[in-house]
């Protein structure tokens, strides 16, 4: 399974567990809890949809791309690229 894959399924776990939540938070908080690493690229910028789930667009668009490349770091046998 690919690591978008993943996180979607993560998310709709998410969503099932805590309703109260709104899904720009959900979304935020699986990336969060799995790739702690990478909430700081987000934190404060037009993508943090914990703020705002109008920003959710960009949030999964910036998503695609940064798990796409620790996808490939860890096929290639590297540390994820990403560094806080």
């Amino acid at each position: 399974m690919d690591l978008i894959s993943r996180y979607l399924g993560l998310v709709d776990e998410y969503v099932r567990r805590h309703p109260d939540e709104r899904v720009g938070q959900a979304h935020y908080n699986v990336l969060r809890l799995e790739w702690p690493h990478l909430q700081y690229e987000i934190v404060g910028t037009e993508r943090d949809c914990f703020s705002a789930d109008s920003r959710l667009p960009a949030f999964l668009e910036w998503v695609e791309h940064a798990l796409a490349a620790e996808q490939r770091a860890v096929e290639d046998g590297q540390a994820p690229t990403t560094q806080v």
